[in-house]
């Protein structure tokens, strides 16, 4: 118990000294550790939380609004127990009007995967995502996804 309650204390301590800093974030880096929250949300399996990374008005390439999103997601969380995922951002483009677009590789599986590992022996699927980020307040929210699968060749331009 007093293991833990020092580990939780020192990460605690750790946030508070790094969320300090007096140079705020770029829009770009803000963007990024948006995505590094969700993809650790989504690897968790927390429906909830994933969901508050999506704006009320989420649509996508598929015509999927937000419960339709929340639906397909429930449904992989239940077929797949484990969740592992590697990402590459390609593309992140902050515009003046409060929208970024982002463009992502992505690989899921059910297992942890080699990094290294050729993307033509990848066990798992193989995602390209182009998903529109709104600003709202200190949050980016995803409020479009155009996404389809990809294949091996797009993670190596």
């Amino acid at each position: 118990m007093q293991r833990a309650f020092t580990l939780f204390f020192i990460l605690l301590l750790a946030h508070g000294i790094l969320g300090c800093s007096d140079d705020p974030l770029s829009a770009e880096e803000q963007l990024r550790g948006t995505i590094r929250e969700a993809e650790s949300t989504i690897q968790a399996r927390d429906l909830s939380a994933t969901l508050e990374f999506v704006d009320a008005d989420y649509r996508d390439n598929n015509g999927f609004d937000l419960r339709q999103l929340r639906a397909m997601l429930a449904g992989y969380f239940l077929r797949h127990k484990s969740i592992h995922i590697l990402t590459t951002i390609d593309n992140i483009e902050v515009r003046e009007d409060g929208y970024a677009q982002v463009l992502i590789y992505a690989g899921l599986a059910g297992s942890p995967q080699d990094r290294e590992r050729s993307l033509s022996q990848w066990r798992g699927d193989l995602l390209r995502l182009e998903l529109t980020f709104l600003q709202q307040d200190d949050d980016w929210l995803v409020s479009e996804a155009d996404w389809r699968r990809a294949t091996p060749q797009d993670f190596m331009h």
